[in-house]
């Protein structure tokens, strides 16, 4: 982490950015104070923070229009996610999705395995990702995964992406059980992502049949959850954080156990910082 900063709101470390981002927020003086420790957001032309959730969304939007515009940040996603210093803290405000990892804060989502019990085990419905994605375009999937806006619960989220991406009726998605949340720290082409994933375990009716809506999967494929784990073990075909989502739905139905000799480092590994 040294060649990132602390970025603070309102006191407060929201996040972390990286040193050469950091040289390009210099020049928006008005918006950020910038020093060799570390970023603040500020909000007037006097230097002083804003002290509101609104006025800060407010600064830090027109900031990174103008930082899309000189070309430091990509495109709006239009896709707003809160700002936080801890998991569960209020929002100090929000911030477009597209521009998360260049500032280096939380963010959260949702992934549910959808999954079939037959005698030999669970069968898990795994999506294939359109190839004309922006991540991980062509890599295997969650049947469900999305991540977490501000402004609406997980469960919420959960039927919402659902319908989405598998075309699972509402009350069906109702039904599927929180089964803990994975973490994750890593550093990426535009900053660093700290990630949380809230994962559901959802038990189909043998006759389900997923079926994409919103474009983000080319389609399905059912699969034993034995051969899942062992695409994650011998493969990069899952996209690297739906791999965590398999081993720890592994671990939890007893597929990965304590003769595993990374048993221990896989249960520590999966909860990194969060």
């Amino acid at each position: 982490m040294s060649r990132f900063r602390p970025f603070l709101v309102a006191g407060q470390p929201v996040g972390f950015i990286r040193s050469d981002f950091a040289a390009k927020l210099a020049d928006f003086g008005k918006a950020f104070r910038v020093s060799p420790k570390e970023v603040t957001l500020l909000g007037t032309e006097a230097g002083d923070e804003a002290d509101d959730f609104d006025s800060r969304s407010l600064v830090m939007a027109r900031a990174c229009a103008a930082l899309v515009a000189a070309g430091h940040l990509p495109r709006s996603r239009q896709e707003l996610y809160p700002v936080i210093p801890k998991i569960d803290a209020e929002p100090l405000l929000q911030i477009d999705r597209a521009w998360v990892p260049s500032f280096g804060t939380i963010a959260t989502g949702v992934h549910v395995n959808g999954f079939v019990a037959t005698p030999e085990g669970p069968d898990l419905w795994i999506g294939i990702r359109a190839r004309d994605r922006g991540v991980a375009p062509g890599k295997l999937d969650n049947m469900v995964a999305g991540g977490q806006p501000i402004g609406i619960s997980l469960a919420e989220n959960l039927i919402k992406e659902a319908a989405e991406e598998a075309d699972v009726p509402a009350e069906l998605a109702a039904t599927a059980l929180p089964a803990g949340a994975v973490s994750y720290i890593m550093e990426v082409e535009n900053g660093l992502r700290r990630d949380v994933l809230y994962i559901y375990d959802l038990a189909l009716p043998e006759d389900f049949k997923p079926r994409n809506t919103d474009g983000e999967a080319e389609g399905f494929v059912r699969w034993p959850a034995h051969r899942a784990l062992r695409v994650v073990r011998e493969t990069e075909e899952f996209k690297f954080n739906v791999a965590m989502v398999i081993i720890d739905f592994a671990l939890r139905h007893g597929l990965i156990d304590g003769t595993e000799p990374r048993y221990t480092a896989l249960l520590k590994g999966l909860r990194d910082w969060a």
